[in-house]
């Protein structure tokens, strides 16, 4: 049974009276910044901060990183967003992105200076320092874990990437190349059992599938699973029924 107002804690009442009010107002609202609002609130309290809530949080750290990227905010944003609504193939349009080979000069397609890798690349770069340091679940943190523990892990999230901010270009591709391997130890892909594409239970194995030349692939999310494409093929073109489209590219599947 709810509490009586004269027995709430006066922070109670105020994120009661205050608080509840506001959010509920943009959730009732199609405004970009309404919209933008609750992605955020979604992150840092029910799926944790991804490298989207990353970039918004701390714009500083994120405008630094770019500059050390040699990317312009924009180039960068645009990026994060891209990958955030259509998934990390984007990177990959012309190849397979990032490559260790990069961080040694000596041979072929080895680099001096970070401005030697297109656009895209340094792109794929920022991303992963920014998804290295997420600690995100598609599925939700569930009711046991307290609205503390959440504020907790994105700040925690947000210290980390300012950690990695303080380096050098070449250093935060050996970062982003650390963190790409981390992927794909952990990723542990199988094929779905319902539809034979590389399937995983980690948020990044879409990142790895498409690394490794999938078209499509998997991830399972708790009683859900989410279906995703690279950007030359769509879901309906590789044959992957979904229960809820959310874009030609990308889809979910509820158990029962």
């Amino acid at each position: 049974m709810p509490k009586p107002d004269d027995n709430m804690h006066k922070d109670q009442k105020r994120i009661k009276d205050v608080l509840l009010p506001q959010i509920v107002d943009a959730v009732h609202d199609d405004s970009p910044e309404a919209q933008r609002d609750c992605t955020m609130l979604n992150r840092m309290l029910i799926q944790g901060p991804d490298p989207l809530y990353l970039m918004e949080a701390c714009p500083e750290v994120f405008e630094q990183l770019c500059n050390t990227l040699a990317l312009t905010v924009e180039q960068g944003t645009q990026g994060v967003e891209t990958a955030h609504w259509q998934g990390p193939g984007i990177f990959f349009v012309d190849g397979t992105g990032l490559d260790p080979s990069f961080m040694n000069p000596t041979e072929e397609d080895g680099i001096d200076s970070i401005e030697d890798l297109p656009v895209h690349t340094r792109q794929e770069i920022l991303w992963l320092i920014l998804a290295g340091n997420s600690d995100c679940t598609e599925d939700g943190y569930g009711d046991k874990v307290s609205q503390l523990e959440r504020i907790r892990r994105q700040a925690t999230a947000i210290s980390r990437l300012t950690w990695h901010c303080r380096d050098e270009s070449l250093d935060l591709i050996d970062h982003a190349l650390d963190f790409m391997n981390e992927f794909f130890v952990t990723a542990n892909l199988s094929p779905d059992p319902k539809t034979g594409v590389a399937m995983s239970t980690a948020d990044h194995g879409f990142y790895v599938a498409y690394k490794q030349g999938h078209k499509v692939a998997a991830v399972r999310a708790g009683s859900s699973t989410f279906y995703g494409t690279v950007p030359s093929t769509t879901l309906k073109e590789q044959g992957i029924p979904v229960d809820k489209v959310l874009s030609p590219h990308f889809g979910i599947v509820f158990d029962g």
